[in-house]
C-alpha cells in the first residue's frame, strides 16, 4: 500500500498525550501513513466497549490496514500480545480475551510477536511495540517472520441474550455518546425469534411494543412525544433504545450490562 492506513483503537482518553506520542512516532516511521482515530474514549480496561467498536467501525477498512488496539493492554507470563490478520487486514493487540471477542477463532492467521521494543519498560506497549510491528507490516514483513505462528486465541465468554418460549432477555453492550443503549441482538435475530408474535419491552417502566424507523416516530401520541421511549435499529445493525433528542442513558438510567425483557403474545 502506498500510502499506509492505521488505525487507532483506544482507551488513552484525549486528556493525556498519549495519541500524540503515538501519531508522532507513526508518521515519523512510516513514510506516507495516514492515522486514523477510530476512539480513545473508551472506558478504561472495558474490553466489551473495545469489541463493540472494532467490529462495527474497523472491519469495512481495505485491506493491508494495521488496526493498533491498546485497550487494557499489559503482557504477562499468561497474556503475550499477538498480531491477527483478518480478511486480509492486520490487528495488533492483547491476547486477553478482546480478539476472541471481535474474531473468535474465524482469523488467517495469528503469531505472537517475538519483535524487541525500544524500552526496558513495559508500561506503554503501543509506543515503544506496536508502532514497530506497525512499521514491519507497512514494510510488506510476512507475518510469518514477525514471530511465532499460533492457532488460537485466548476465548472470553461474552453475555448472550437469553431465548425461551415467550419471552427474551438482551443486555444493553454499549452505550453512544448521544445516550441510545445498543442491545446484544441484532434486528434480523430479533425478527426471526419474534415471528408473527407482539411484543412488548419494558423499560424502566416504559412500555415500547414497536420498532421505530427513525429517532422522529411518536409511538405514544397519547403522550409528551419528546420523552418517548424508542426501540430502533441502529446502524450497525442492533436493536437499540433511544429517546427523541434526549439521552436515554440520562434519563432512563441505564448502564452498560443492564438486562431488559422482551415479552412475547400471539
Amino acid at each position: 500500500m502506498d500510502s499506509p492506513i492505521v488505525t487507532l483503537t483506544t482507551d488513552w482518553g484525549t486528556k493525556d498525550f498519549f495519541a500524540g506520542m503515538v501519531k508522532g512516532r507513526l508518521y515519523s516511521m512510516i513514510e506516507n501513513v495516514r492515522v486514523v482515530d477510530i476512539a480513545h474514549n473508551i472506558e478504561p480496561f472495558h474490553q466489551g466497549n473495545a469489541s463493540f467498536i472494532v467490529k462495527n467501525a474497523c472491519l469495512g477498512f481495505p485491506e493491508g490496514t494495521i488496526h493498533i488496539i491498546d485497550v487494557n493492554t499489559i503482557e504477562d507470563k499468561d497474556t503475550s500480545f499477538v498480531v491477527v490478520r483478518y480478511r486480509g487486514q492486520y490487528f495488533i493487540c492483547t491476547d486477553n480475551g478482546l480478539p476472541y471477542s471481535i474474531f473468535g477463532n474465524d482469523f488467517e492467521m495469528v503469531v505472537q510477536p517475538n519483535v524487541y521494543q525500544d524500552s526496558n519498560f513495559y508500561t506503554f506497549g503501543a509506543y515503544h511495540l506496536f508502532c514497530k510491528i506497525a512499521k514491519l507490516l507497512a514494510d510488506d514483513t510476512p507475518m510469518e517472520d514477525l514471530g511465532v505462528r499460533v492457532d488460537s486465541l485466548k476465548q472470553s465468554t461474552p453475555l448472550n441474550f437469553v431465548r425461551r418460549d415467550d419471552n427474551l432477555l438482551c443486555y444493553i453492550q454499549y452505550i453512544d455518546n448521544y445516550g441510545n443503549a445498543y442491545l446484544n441482538i441484532s434486528y434480523d435475530q430479533f425478527i426471526s425469534i419474534l415471528g408473527n408474535r407482539q411484543f412488548v419491552l419494558m423499560v424502566k417502566g416504559n412500555k415500547v411494543s414497536c420498532i421505530s424507523t427513525s429517532y422522529l416516530d411518536d409511538p405514544t401520541p397519547e403522550h409528551n412525544h419528546k420523552t418517548a421511549v424508542l426501540l430502533t435499529v441502529s446502524s450497525t445493525g442492533y436493536l437499540q433504545i433511544a429517546m427523541q433528542k434526549a439521552s436515554a442513558q440520562q434519563l432512563l438510567g441505564l448502564y452498560v450490562n443492564d438486562f431488559v425483557e422482551f415479552t412475547f403474545k400471539d
